[in-house]
């Protein structure tokens, strides 16, 4: 009996952990609410009705910002280099717009004025305008054409450790990405979607409800 015992509150205290864990991840869904004020009141008597958070939209240009962190040697790549090589290459961004702080240091698609950035492209990152791209500068890469927004937090790494029986690697291939990358939104999902919700709001305009 007694190693029964043992074993039960052996079991709740993991438990017991166990939801701690989970109401730590819960976090702020599970701490705050909606409050909706109501025109009338509910047959309790109420005008104020909370309800839980959503979950964050996959098709909200908001809630699909991505924030990844990226280091590399940032006395040796050039914007020509990240912009190719990560950005378009291991990023999938197609026309991207790069801002350091609220400054644009290139742009790319309809309507860009892309000569105006374009002696950008063979300056290290260190000696790009706006103090450079250098140890710690968030880098803003936004392509509205894909409806992409990533913040990149840049470290500066100058040496890399290589393994036994590895090849020394090229500069443009030393970099390390952490985090989760950004989606690109997927049109023909979107726009079936789309096309589905205006068939049923004509649906509900139709509608006649008797009384």
């Amino acid at each position: 009996i007694l190693k029964r015992q043992m074993e039960l509150e052996e079991t709740k205290g993991k438990e017991d952990k166990d939801k701690e864990k989970e109401d730590c991840k819960g976090g702020v869904a599970q701490d705050c609410r909606y409050i909706y004020c109501l025109r009338d009141k509910t047959r309790k008597g109420y005008y104020l009705q909370p309800t839980t958070l959503p979950e964050p939209n996959p098709e909200c240009f908001v809630c699909r910002n991505a924030t990844i962190s990226l280091s590399l040697n940032t006395k040796e790549w050039t914007m020509e280099q990240l912009l190719h090589r990560l950005l378009k290459k291991e990023l999938g961004f197609e026309s991207p717009t790069i801002l350091i702080g609220d400054d644009i240091i290139h742009e790319e698609g309809e309507g860009a004025d892309e000569e105006t950035y374009k002696p950008n492209l063979k300056k290290v990152l260190v000696d790009l305008p706006c103090g450079g791209i250098k140890d710690a500068t968030i880098v803003r890469v936004e392509d509205f054409t894909q409806d992409m927004e990533v913040d990149l937090c840049v470290q500066h790494k100058e040496e890399w450790k290589v393994e036994e029986g590895e090849e020394e690697k090229e500069e443009i291939e030393k970099f390390v990405i952490g985090g989760e990358k950004p989606l690109a939104r997927k049109d023909d999902d979107t726009s079936k979607e789309k096309e589905e919700k205006e068939g049923d709001d004509d649906d509900d305009d139709d509608a006649v409800v008797e009384v």
